[in-house]
């Protein structure tokens, strides 16, 4: 799992090989990986571990000091509370040692002097031998929102702060190296970058097996990940699971699911907010480009994958597995509009694609932003520009099985519509190109091809 990983290993060596104490804090979605990533970074270093509960201070205290007992022979001292215990593991002689914390929120948000107890052992030198503190934690809303107001001013004695994003297309590919692209842009659209669901898809069956089989079937670990899709800390499931459900019928606007829930403005606007902090629903804001009068605007779409797919599909459709079998509901429900719906992660297949050639220097000129742009007639999948506005326009084909001369045309008159002057031409299609645009590309340079071989 290091391997998937190297950006997340170097920046958290980087501070294990210091010579002075650190404190790092690293968190990450529980599906994205991070618990895997930890523990092998841990595991052939000197280290101890303690995974905090949800509980009193004076329990924690407990809890700790009991399972600390079986790394430390001999005993130590039990009468400072985190203090004791943190010298305890301090105490042990080794050049370098690893104390992680995992979910240690569920210690900060119990205990007022936890992280004084902890400032004040990181300041000592300890014989020269430091340790590196790594404060972990799978609740990533708290981090991004609560968890600077709860420490106060001992936020600044934090070193470093690492978030485990999810996986990109590529690791997906290399994980699931049996199937062909047209597979892999499946299973992207429908687990994401979320490195502990993808060990619940068998890549010896085929994708829609693996449908059926782990997240249709009712018991399956997947299914069950859908039935307690939302976070813990959010109350009032009811509504957000209305507003939820309101976006994958197509309901992108305000006023659409306004109309649609019979909800306040104003309370659709707070649930909304929560869930774009959560990474769960996004806010799509069009390129910004002079025929902005010509774009939409205030959309919102759900941005988490396997969230995407569960109410998109499952979710409307309960009472319908209490009936049928997962095959059959798949072949009724699920295949006639699959194709329809992975075609928006094509999209993102593709930007990735162009974003990996722009690091490498392999794109004529290299942009620094990038968007889409979203017209009241037509949208336009990739616009890129460079800091002397030099563009990129990109148009991505998934459900047809030529991109044709005409979808070209098309392009173009959205480029018009957006304002925009077009110096390179990306097209991609996961099928092929017809013969009129591969004459066109040939007698333009500015015009390139991009099929699934070459993704």
């Amino acid at each position: 799992m290091l391997t998937e990983r190297t950006v997340e290993y170097n920046y958290i060596q980087s501070f294990y090989t210091r010579e002075d104490n650190q404190i790092i804090v690293v968190y990450g979605d529980k599906y994205s990986g991070i618990d895997g990533f930890l523990k092998d970074f841990i595991k052939d270093r000197d280290f101890f571990y303690y995974r905090a509960r949800p509980c009193s201070m004076n329990e924690q205290i407990n809890l700790w000091k009991n399972e600390l007992k079986e790394d430390i022979k001999g005993g130590f001292d039990t009468g400072q509370g985190y203090l004791s215990i943190l010298s305890a593991m301090m105490n042990k002689k080794t050049e370098k040692r690893i104390i992680m914390i995992d979910e240690f929120q569920n210690i900060i948000k119990y205990s007022e002097d936890f992280m004084e107890s902890l400032i004040r052992v990181s300041h000592d030198k300890w014989n020269n031998q430091p340790a590196l503190f790594i404060l972990a934690t799978t609740s990533v809303y708290w981090v991004e929102n609560s968890m600077v107001d709860k420490l106060g001013k001992t936020a600044y004695e934090i070193d470093g702060l690492l978030k485990i994003n999810d996986l990109t297309f590529l690791n997906l590919v290399h994980h699931f190296n049996k199937y062909k692209l047209k597979n892999n842009v499946e299973v992207y659209s429908i687990l994401g970058g979320r490195r502990e669901l993808w060990d619940h898809f068998n890549p010896d069956r085929p994708v829609n097996d693996n449908i059926c089989n782990n997240i249709i079937k009712k018991g399956s670990f997947l299914h069950e990940y859908g039935m307690h899709i939302l976070p813990e800390e959010l109350r009032e499931p009811n509504v957000y699971n209305t507003i939820l459900s309101t976006l994958s019928q197509g309901n992108e606007k305000l006023n659409d699911i306004y109309r649609h829930t019979g909800y306040s403005r104003a309370k659709i606007s707070v649930y909304l907010k929560n869930l774009i902090a959560l990474n769960i629903v996004e806010k799509v804001d069009s390129y910004d480009t002079l025929g902005r009068d010509n774009a939409q605007k205030g959309i919102y779409r759900i941005c988490d994958p396997f969230v995407d797919f569960w109410f998109c599909f499952i979710f409307s459709r309960l009472s319908r597995l209490d009936l049928i079998s997962p095959e059959k509901f798949f072949t009724r429900y699920v295949a006639p509009e699959l194709k329809n719906y992975t075609a928006r992660y094509f999209k993102d297949v593709c930007s990735e694609y162009l974003d990996l050639m722009n690091k490498v220097g392999q794109l004529r000129f290299h942009y620094v932003k990038r968007g889409s742009w979203i017209g009241k007639v037509g949208n336009i999948d990739i616009i890129a520009q460079d800091e002397d506005g030099n563009t990129i326009i990109g148009q991505c084909n998934w459900d047809k099985n030529k991109m044709t001369y005409e979808d070209y045309e098309w392009l173009t008159f959205c480029v018009k519509q957006a304002k925009l002057k077009a110096d390179d031409y990306y097209l991609f299609s996961a099928g092929d190109f017809d013969e009129r645009l591969i004459m066109e590309a040939n007698e333009q340079d500015n015009i390139y091809l991009i099929d699934s071989t070459k993704l």
